[in-house]
């Protein structure tokens, strides 16, 4: 189950409609939020910084110096889609981000061997709290990560303030990545030799997946490296050429190994083989309904359900949405 995004964060987000003249109250009653402080789970996370963004027409929820206007955000996934590499990708999208010339200056660069993407603050410009960097950091970096396919994520991550009281909660965030806090600047670090792989999502999915921007950048992305990865392509590959999901036993043997090795493994990387295959059932769910015109009913049989009905309560559980409502979701 997706760890709850905390409550500070759930603060700093409404802070920005404060700043446009907007309550709390009226923010968390168009999101069918209660008044109550607290925790929030990422589906009703989602709806709220879409209440935020919506109302504000300002996808950076009132939290930098100017607004970015809705739309935006589609724009420069498709910029950036059409880049050949993935380095090529980080590259146009630091350049797009810094002609923006909101609250921040953004740069990419190699440092040995790691890629940077960093981010500074422009003096004299707003950057309301820390989630004006959380934000941009987290749907940023998932969306590069998802241009890739979701194969391989950032080694590292830093921030321009002290570790936040919630700073546990990051984990659900940024994954289990070594973290920094109270740097000169902020970003994200990536090993470089995954600068070279190849953009493997069109130009047309990246704008869908920028129009339904949070809810996918909200999702739990667990298994994107190491022996993780290898059992989800293993997966991937029998859902994909069979329409069902292997046990364990079986991928164990496809990737050389005893199935108490594999679970062992798994386990110390911080992995559980049954979360990786219904990520990868849930992922494969996520581009049917983004990318084809396969029917619901389609979508269920190659993702290895018998019915429709099990499909849309086991995606209602994934998105909070059903899978209509999904295909339909966009600003």
């Amino acid at each position: 189950m997706a760890a709850p995004v905390p409550s500070p964060i759930i603060e700093n987000l409404l802070a920005g409609g404060v700043r446009r003249g907007v309550s709390p109250d009226v923010l968390r009653h168009r999101a069918r939020l209660g008044s109550g402080a607290g925790d929030l789970d990422p589906t009703d996370f989602v709806r709220l910084m879409r209440v935020v963004t919506l109302t504000l027409d300002d996808e950076l929820a009132g939290l930098q110096h100017r607004r970015q206007r809705i739309g935006t955000h589609a724009i420069m996934a498709a910029h950036v889609a059409s880049a050949v590499t993935i380095g090529d990708a980080w590259a146009r999208m630091a350049q797009f981000m810094d002609l923006m010339d909101n609250s921040f200056h953004f740069v990419l660069r190699e440092t040995g061997s790691d890629t940077v993407f960093e981010m500074s603050r422009i003096p004299g410009r707003v950057v309301l709290n820390h989630t004006a960097v959380e934000m941009v950091l987290v749907l940023l970096g998932r969306m590069m990560v998802w241009l890739g396919g979701n194969r391989g994520t950032y080694s590292s991550a830093w921030f321009d303030f002290p570790a936040p009281v919630y700073a546990r909660g990051y984990q659900a965030l940024f994954g289990r990545v070594p973290l920094r806090f109270g740097a000169a600047t902020s970003g994200l670090a990536f090993s470089t030799s995954q600068m070279k792989a190849p953009v493997l999502r069109s130009e047309a999915e990246a704008i869908a997946y920028a129009r339904r921007t949070p809810l996918d950048a909200f999702l739990p992305m667990d298994a994107a490296a190491g022996l993780a990865l290898d059992t989800a392509l293993a997966v991937e590959a029998t859902l994909v050429a069979e329409g069902r999901l292997p046990g364990m036993a079986e991928v164990a043997a496809a990737l050389g190994l005893p199935a108490h090795t594999l679970r062992r493994r798994l386990k110390r990387e911080g992995a559980d083989y049954s979360d990786i295959r219904k990520q990868v059932r849930r992922d494969m769910a996520l581009r049917l309904l983004a990318a084809s015109s396969d029917s619901i009913e389609q979508v269920a049989a190659r993702t290895g359900f018998s019915e429709a009905s099990a499909f849309v309560r086991a995606f209602r559980g994934w998105t909070g949405l059903t899978p209509r409502a999904y295909r339909n979701s966009e600003f």
